[in-house]
């Protein structure tokens, strides 16, 4: 017999087994030093024909929802910053990189709309 105490215990565990972390967020300055000192990989999560338009230079583009099925760095250790346009959707990736064991992953605090207030390098 199970006790009714008992069943809350495990779904009380079961839920923080599966939550994850925040992915840690970055302003576009410190973007673009991640990317200068240490190389990080820079995902764009917007609509391919947004990314088509007008990309953050050095940019690669993925799907939020199975970016981490695109990726094949081996290292799971490198950096990667990932953006949309407002930081929103980048979320997702985030989430989804972590949870397949991407260590270093980063979401650029206010996407694109950010980087581009910064200066940062675009292309058309």
């Amino acid at each position: 017999m199970v006790l009714a105490s008992q069943k809350t215990d495990y779904w009380l565990n079961l839920s923080a087994s599966m939550s994850w972390k925040s992915a840690k967020k970055t302003t576009a300055k410190e973007a673009m030093g991640l990317m200068e000192n240490r190389n990080a990989l820079l995902i764009d999560v917007r609509l391919p024909m947004q990314y088509r338009k007008v990309l953050i230079k050095g940019a690669l583009n993925a799907n939020r929802e199975t970016v981490q099925l695109d990726l094949d760095l081996g290292d799971k250790r490198v950096p990667i910053i990932c953006h949309c346009y407002s930081g929103f959707s980048s979320k997702t990736a985030c989430r989804n990189l972590e949870q397949t064991g991407y260590e270093n992953v980063y979401n650029l605090s206010r996407g694109f709309a950010a980087w581009k207030r910064a200066g940062g390098k675009i292309e058309n």
